[in-house]
């Protein structure tokens, strides 16, 4: 299983304690001029549904999802987790608003290919979240039988007070939880400069500046008009955030949610934007979101 070094023994460990077949896959991204990489988890038994999951900018296709993956593995679902273009120190592709926009689709199908037909299911956060809505919004992938977005913003920005309000969430319980999966050093995120050789963000334009990623998500966002098109999604979706994220607003949840008919908002009190994905409610409220909405495979 591809992961960076400081986690990888840990995340093995982890799959054989819970009894699950992990496998890494390779599959070509010519629009973004290189391989992709991601995992596929399998639960013991049989898998009921399958969920696709996009990070976050700046992450990779495990991090910090472990403690959601777990919760999905548990409730009989397979998982396929993939490095956002540009991301993954096992990728090759890199980063261009233009194409960044097909990667969700294009890793829908290859979850798909020669498996066996599964109700789709589909997660994503931060930037995972608005290249989801993103997806939905331009109908390729109407088959998924529900969604859920964890703190996908549709603006962002990015100063001092930002990073300080984030890095006081750090020690929180749920946070120090996570050491299990990462260690006291692999549970630092990645951000500007700090622990890129673990987390790259590759562009075509090679702007290698600290926080030049910030603008390029920026642009992305902008070309996106999330706030303009997601009346048109009918994907049940579920909508997560936070009021204590410094990064991504409660407020864009909130215009998110009053501009989609099929979509719900749960609002959680004190997890950051780093935090988010593994809170005991958002994951809590993940699988039984999926449980609600049990497509059949035909129909999804």
């Amino acid at each position: 299983m591809k992961a960076p070094p400081a986690y990888g023994a840990r995340l093995a460990a982890w799959a054989r304690r819970l009894g699950v077949r992990a496998a890494d896959v390779r599959y070509p991204r010519p629009a973004a001029r290189g391989e992709a990489c991601a995992v596929r988890l399998l639960p013991p038994g049989p898998p009921r549904a399958r969920v696709l999951v996009a990070h976050g900018a700046g992450n990779d296709a495990v991090f910090p999802l472990l403690e959601l993956f777990r919760a999905l593995l548990r409730a009989q679902c397979e998982v396929f987790s993939f490095d956002v273009d540009g991301h993954g120190c096992g990728s090759t592709t890199v980063f261009a608003p233009d194409s960044v926009r097909t990667a969700l689709a294009a890793a829908a199908d290859v979850a798909e290919r020669g498996g066996p037909a599964l109700p789709l299911h589909l997660v994503g956060h931060s930037l995972g979240g608005s290249l989801l809505l993103d997806a939905l919004a331009d109908g390729s992938l109407d088959r998924a039988a529900s969604a859920v977005v964890l703190s996908a913003p549709v603006d962002l920005r990015l100063g001092a007070r930002t990073v300080l309000g984030e890095l006081g969430g750090f020690f929180s319980r749920a946070v120090l939880a996570q050491r299990e999966h990462y260690g006291w050093w692999g549970l630092v995120p990645a951000f500007g400069p700090v622990k890129r050789a673990a987390y790259p963000f590759r562009r075509t334009d090679g702007d290698g500046r600290a926080w030049s990623y910030v603008s390029a998500v920026q642009a992305l966002l902008g070309e996106m008009r999330l706030d303009d098109r997601v009346g048109s999604i009918t994907v049940p979706t579920l909508l997560i955030y936070s009021r204590a994220d410094w990064l991504v607003p409660h407020t864009e949840g909130e215009r998110l949610a009053a501009r989609m008919p099929a979509a719900r908002l749960l609002s959680l009190a004190g997890a950051t934007h780093y935090s988010v994905p593994f809170a005991p409610e958002a994951v809590d409220a993940t699988v039984r979101w999926m449980d609600a909405h049990p497509a059949t495979a035909e129909a999804a």
